[in-house]
């Protein structure tokens, strides 16, 4: 993947992620971050992805596979981190509004 074009990377990305916009930026350090922005405002951000390690169709298959996985995990964890503060705020307020309705 070093030998590949900021272009090539991200078309190569693109083409295994077909409904995201990606646009890579590479660092002098050799490594390469990539901003992924989907439908519905959905953005994720992949940062210090060593180049060297990624050579290849092959590499850039398993980083786009890679990739998806960190998005999928990363949606679970903000979903259970959503459900469990409604669930505590839900908790918080449920007892005033009972008792307003029973009061009224």
């Amino acid at each position: 993947m070093d030998t590949l074009s900021k272009t090539e990377i991200e078309a190569a990305l693109a083409a295994r992620l077909p409904s995201y916009k990606i646009v890579c930026t590479l660092h002098s350090d050799g490594t390469l971050c990539a901003i992924l922005s989907g439908p519905g405002a959905d953005h994720f951000a992949v940062t210090g992805i060593v180049r060297a390690h990624h050579r290849g169709p092959e590499a850039i298959a398993r980083l786009a596979g890679e990739i998806l996985k960190e998005m999928v995990l990363s949606r679970q964890g903000i979903k259970g981190n959503r459900l469990q503060t409604l669930a505590e705020n839900g908790s918080a307020a449920e007892p005033s509004v009972y008792e307003e309705g029973r009061s009224g």
